[in-house]
């Protein structure tokens, strides 16, 4: 005969849901965030994001979703797979979880719009340095077309070159310093594991600024909410 699980008590579910607003808040927000689709993540914010109930086979969390000044309330069960033996199990499942909404996607290279052109932006420009400076300028000479419109633009084409090498290596610097801070982040604020925290810094370091961005969007929940449970 089966044994039967004992399904997670109501008070044992309000209370894990009271610690998860209280002190994870923002693990709940990247939650939300990871289920949304590519277009919901672009383009929506996230707002007032609570986790409501916790059963063996999940847990849902009621949010606000605005796309620009249209807000609407929304809900979303996220699925334990599989499906916890005891309401014992909850938190190593819910930690498992919180390290897998923190984790970025590689796929924001194609699919977020501004990424995609700073990447693509970031790879010109690395292939110009590599090229080298005076080979640089000797083929955009060998082009009238190209010539014609560097000659408009920059003057010349040594100095269309220099200029393409200079923002490079200025690029790499920048993009650099602020991967150290998102890992800084990454690492004491937002607790992730090493391997998100490195993937976050790769990610940084490729496109600049809008990783940065999405960091300091979690920070900010992260700071919001901690006033909010002093003042309870």
């Amino acid at each position: 005969m089966a044994i039967r699980k004992a399904e997670v008590s109501a008070e044992i579910s309000t209370r894990m849901c009271a610690h998860m607003n209280d002190d994870h808040a923002v693990t709940i927000h990247a939650m939300v965030l990871s289920n949304l689709s590519n277009q919901e993540a672009a383009r929506c914010k996230v707002q007032n994001a609570k986790m409501t109930c916790v059963s063996l086979k999940g847990y849902s969390i009621s949010y606000v979703l605005c796309d620009g000044d249209a807000c609407a309330m929304k809900e979303i069960t996220i699925p334990f797979d599989p499906p916890l033996n005891s309401s014992g199990e909850a938190r190593s499942r819910l930690i498992e979880d919180h390290h897998r909404a923190f984790a970025p996607k590689f796929s924001w290279l194609i699919t977020d719009p501004l990424i995609r052109i700073l990447f693509g932006a970031c790879i010109l420009l690395g292939m110009g340095t590599a090229v080298g400076q005076e080979e640089l300028a000797k083929r955009v000479d060998d082009i009238p077309l190209a010539n014609a419109i560097v000659a408009a633009t920059f003057g010349t084409s040594a100095r269309f070159a220099a200029i393409v090498v200079g923002s490079w290596y200025f690029s790499l610097a920048a993009h650099t310093l602020e991967a150290c801070y998102t890992a800084y982040l990454c690492k004491m604020t937002l607790k992730m594991k090493t391997g998100s925290t490195l993937a976050w810094f790769v990610l940084n370091v490729c496109t600049g600024f809008p990783i940065m961005n999405k960091i300091k969007d979690f920070v900010d929940v992260d700071t919001y909410s901690r006033p909010n449970q002093k003042n309870r």
